[in-house]
Formats: structure tokens, sequence, C-alpha cells
């Protein structure tokens, strides 16, 4: 019985909370994150292999980036929208975690 008690209070406290934010999606940045998918900025980023993951926002212009990957977590993040990530994107380099570039505007290139 006191299992149950527990249950519905963690669900009522659930449902009471502002914003259609969820535990596993929809996460702010700042938040603890497995895949950048939870994401609404859609970047997980982590500093080291053995680091934490948190929701991060993208790459900006002229700001350090890495190349979309299937695996959902970066050492920096991808580039915002309508920028290009401009780095090395060969098999070691992406083994090696040294395929970070720059974000740039392909519009502004001569």
């Amino acid at each position: 019985m006191e299992k149950v008690l527990v249950l519905l209070l963690a669900l009522a406290v659930a449902h009471a909370a502002p914003g259609p934010r969820g535990f596993v999606i929809n996460l702010e940045d700042g938040e603890l994150c497995l895949n950048s998918i939870q994401c609404k900025s859609k970047c997980c980023q982590h500093d080291s292999a053995l680091g934490l993951a948190r929701c991060i926002h993208k790459a900006s212009e002229n700001s350090g980036c890495s190349p979309k990957t299937i695996y959902g977590i970066y050492y920096l993040c991808p580039c915002e929208r309508g920028l290009v990530c401009e780095a090395d994107k060969s098999i070691i380099g992406t083994i090696t975690n040294t395929n970070h570039g720059i974000c740039q505007d392909p519009g502004s290139k001569q």
C-alpha cells in the first residue's frame, strides 16, 4: 500500500510540473541527457568520455563544432540551422575524435 501511495504522489508531482517539459524528452539546456533527441536544442554534449552529458544550445557562427553523427552525443555541438561545420570528416577523425571544425555560413563564401 505504501508503494502505491508513493507512486501516486510521484505522478501528482510530475503532473503538476509547469510547461510541456518531460522527464525523458524536451529537456532544457543544462539538464542531463543520454542522447540529443532528448534535448529541445537537439544537442547532448559531454566534455570527456566519462563525463556527464548535458543539453547544450547548438554552435553559432565562428564557434567550434562537430559534424552531425549517428551516436547522438557530441564533444562539440553541431551548427545552428543554416550553418555548416567545416571539419575533418574522415573515418580516422571520427574514431580519434579530432573531427572538430568551425561553423560557417555557406552563403558568405566567395
